[in-house]
């Protein structure tokens, strides 16, 4: 080992055990088993030649002290360590440590991407090849949950349709008419149970077509067929879309338009900058799919814009009519959706409370802290704007800003809010970012275990619509045993990790990383809609759910594809 890397293996395996010493995990009866294996690789690793830098080091050495910050950060709020000058010399080493050994792990990713190129010259998959192995695990997964699952959002949904609610466009207005109109078709032709399955297997058959096309659509760039293949068994047999692809509420179908919307931008990509040509048929699918996107999660249209309004300025602006055209239609369509039509049907809109979640939670951290620090004027704006402010410190949930969220009431002066909740932050700008990292760390730290959809696989009790009869007809032992089994498999350590969301997030940083400085800014544009999902989760109230952030980890899928695409014919 030359005398550098021995230096960067001893700060490496120093911070490690630091941090298994602020874990407090004792490695004596284990040493063999655990710390002799991780100096092996740490050791491989760091004796792996890099052929040349391929990812420009102060990008890597940034996204490396990130990371490290972020690994670091989840030990220190979970244990609650007492920053002391010992302990900050020892997070010190640790983050050191740890940034070389992402830095060189980043580098060697790229490499080996560059080495192992996927793109051939074979046809790959056809799409009904893939839309059958998907349709077959799905079934499998449906036969033990008839007639179908619904989630709380889909009850509370159903709810409003059969008009025991106010309509609302909370959840998002045309997914409440599809599964309230399908479920009442299948009521008056059998039963409620019959609506439900109805229901059920139109989602089910709706999202196989996108997911098998999309399969299909990437694998004409050049990927081999078996890698096609491997890819819908994993679709169709993973919890992560079979669960939500059978289950009545609006996540199945809106992962499946964000998938169906990520596929028609990377075809769009692959066209403009390689091919270079556009296919007008691939603009109206693209359109489409962003309206799609849009009407099934109010937050929608924030993932779609941005990489519509930069296809404008590619290719000197060769093709700005076009797509500002698309820009126009997909913003009228929707504006008119939501400002005319919504209103002239008496559809309420969504809160405005959603979109302060995580003010809000900083208020509270805040009010909990530093209950004496407040202000005469902030106390009295608190109250006007707060059912009782003087409970949120003892209402603060780090991961859920729910009990908070609610306590706002329903008319209040946003303005005069805000003006003190910058005063509160600039006194006490840390309590913000705990806050803030507290709450949203789930989604960017990919060393947590993945979760899946498996909570889809009931017929929910929350809010649940007791005016109609939803019930299964299966045992309820084999549906427990049929989710443990799941459950089981989904974690493992392998599995799991093709299921982790918040890895497939630095996977896409990662990539768009290499490829900015490599190629330019343009070949960003597909991945753009995957860093504006990931603000929309951070300011989203709950840390680390699922069907917040669900939508990456197919995406990225894709997007690995367009990767190597690029990579081979740029090259």
């Amino acid at each position: 080992m030359a005398r550098s890397n021995f230096f960067k293996f001893l700060i490496i395996m120093t911070g490690i055990s630091l941090l298994f010493d602020f874990q407090k995990i004792n490695l004596n009866s284990m040493y063999l088993l655990v710390y002799i294996p991780i100096m092996k690789a740490v050791y491989l690793l760091l004796n792996i030649p890099l052929k040349t830098v391929f990812l420009n080091k102060n990008i890597s050495y940034i996204l490396s002290v990130i990371l490290s910050l972020i690994t670091i950060g989840n030990v220190c709020g979970k244990l609650g360590i007492q920053f002391e000058l010992i302990n900050v010399c020892k997070l010190i080493v640790i983050i050191v440590g740890f940034t070389i050994l992402f830095e060189k792990t980043f580098q060697l990713l790229i490499q080996f991407s560059t080495e192992k190129n996927l793109i051939t010259d074979e046809k790959g998959i056809s799409w009904k090849k893939s839309f059958f192995i998907i349709v077959l695990g799905w079934v499998i997964y449906l036969l033990p949950f008839l007639p179908g699952n619904v989630a709380g959002d889909g009850n509370f949904q159903l709810i409003e349709y059969f008009g025991h609610a106010a309509m609302t466009n909370h959840h998002p207005f045309l997914s409440t008419m599809l599964e309230g109109g399908i479920l009442n078709l299948g009521k008056h032709i059998l039963n409620d149970n019959f609506g439900l399955f109805l229901y059920v297997i139109i989602q089910l058959l709706i999202c196989c077509l996108i997911y098998s096309y999309c399969i299909f659509k990437v694998s004409t760039l050049g990927i081999n067929k078996k890698i096609g293949i491997y890819f819908s068994i994993f679709i169709g047999f993973a919890p992560y879309w079979s669960f939500v692809s059978e289950t009545l509420h609006k996540d199945g179908l809106f992962i499946a338009f964000f998938a169906l919307f990520i596929t028609s931008l990377v075809m769009m990509s692959v066209n403009l900058f390689i091919r270079k040509r556009l296919i007008k048929k691939q603009l109206i699918l693209l359109t489409v799919s962003a309206l799609l996107v849009c009407f099934w999660r109010n937050d929608g249209i924030y993932m779609v814009i941005p990489s519509i309004i930069c296809l404008i300025f590619v290719n000197k602006r060769k093709y700005w009519k076009t797509f500002t055209c698309s820009l126009l239609v997909l913003l009228s369509v929707y504006v008119a959706f939501n400002k005319v039509l919504l209103p002239a049907l008496d559809v309420a809109p969504t809160e405005k409370r959603e979109m302060l979640s995580l003010p809000v939670q900083q208020t509270s951290r805040y009010i909990k802290y530093y209950p004496n620090e407040i202000t005469k004027n902030q106390r009295q704006v608190l109250k006007e704007t707060f059912n009782n402010s003087t409970k949120l410190g003892e209402l603060y949930n780090p991961n859920n800003a729910d009990p908070t969220k609610f306590n706002l009431k329903d008319q209040f002066n946003v303005k005069k809010y805000i003006n003190i909740w910058i005063e509160m932050g600039l006194r006490h700008p840390f309590v913000y970012l705990a806050a803030t990292f507290e709450g949203t760390n789930a989604y960017y730290t990919p060393w947590l275990l993945a979760q899946n959809f498996t909570w889809c696989g009931a017929i929910s009790d929350w809010s649940k619509p007791n005016f109609l009869d939803l019930h299964y007809i299966t045992p309820k032992k084999l549906r427990s045993s049929f989710i443990g089994f799941v459950n089981g498999v989904a974690s493992l350590p392998f599995i799991n990790m093709f299921l982790n969301d918040s890895l497939a997030i630095w996977l896409g940083i990662l990539m768009a990383a290499f490829m900015w400085r490599k190629f330019g800014f343009k070949y960003l544009i597909p991945i753009i809609p995957i860093f504006m999902n990931l603000l929309i989760c951070i300011a989203s109230p709950v840390n680390g759910l699922i069907r917040y952030s669900g939508c990456v980890v197919f995406a990225i899928y894709i997007l690995l594809t367009y990767y190597f695409y690029v990579l081979k014919f740029r090259n």
